[in-house]
């Protein structure tokens, strides 16, 4: 594994910012295994809740993890990939990046695995996202060899091994991975990365970013089929039901 790269929140912050929240959750979280359900159910872990308006959770659940390994694992490649990104693009611009791989990753991954099945199964991690910035920085080191420091051959032939030896993984039931935020992310990343780096057809590269970024983005608001969504739009159909009953006319009580 290559070295770590500098930290220096200077050039960073935003990076190291969500790299410290994720870590600090994971440690609360082992200290107190009850509180990692509580965290994901009550308030951060993505659900059918995003379908009465917390947009929030796709993107905060990427902060939680399974475990001090997974956590790790994760924060590690965002602090190489992430640095070099926030340096180049800015910090408002790159944590937009975060955000949209936050919702690209994790909806799609999140429609598959649930699709039929209630109550959901959680989802968690940030290595949807790590593979959106691997999938910028493999554009992007053809254009601008000084991010070949960052990810070089033998990170491209590692991490491409990796998405390969978790997809095994899930097949054969020895862990489940999120391997649709794996791919989702990659896509999306290879995609900004083009719109980014490849100026020639930049126009073309980033309609196509556009459009495929705010189809996954319409799952927020509408995802016929799937069964939390359906639930969703049930209760609200019965709460309106509800409502819609004339009230009973008040009786006096002097007689």
């Amino acid at each position: 594994m290559p070295p770590l790269v500098e930290l220096n929140f200077r050039r960073a912050p935003v990076t190291l910012i969500v790299a410290a929240v994720a870590v600090a959750l994971e440690i609360v979280c082992t200290i107190n295994e009850e509180q990692r359900f509580d965290t994901y159910y009550r308030l951060l872990g993505i659900l059918p809740l995003i379908w009465v308006w917390e947009w929030w959770r796709p993107f905060t659940t990427t902060l939680l993890h399974g475990n001090l390994l997974h956590a790790g694992f994760n924060v590690y490649w965002l602090v190489r990939f992430g640095s070099a990104l926030e340096a180049r693009f800015g910090p408002l611009r790159y944590l937009g990046l975060l955000v949209l791989f936050g919702n690209t990753a994790i909806l799609p991954q999140f429609i598959v695995t649930n699709y039929n099945q209630l109550p959901v199964v959680p989802i968690v991690g940030l290595s949807g996202t790590v593979y959106g910035l691997f999938g910028i920085l493999v554009i992007g080191r053809r254009y601008h060899r000084e991010l070949d420091a960052v990810c070089d051959a033998a990170t491209v032939q590692f991490l491409f091994f990796w998405l390969l030896f978790c997809v095994l993984l899930t097949h054969f039931k020895v862990l489940p991975v999120a391997n649709t935020a794996h791919v989702s992310g990659l896509v999306f990343g290879l995609l900004y990365g083009l719109a980014a780096f490849d100026v020639k057809r930049r126009i073309r590269w980033a309609a196509l970013a556009s459009a495929a970024t705010l189809l996954v983005l319409a799952t927020l608001i509408a995802c016929p089929g799937h069964a939390g969504y359906e639930a969703v739009k049930q209760q609200r159909m019965f709460l309106k039901q509800i409502r819609a009953i004339p009230a009973a006319p008040q009786q006096n009580a002097d007689r």
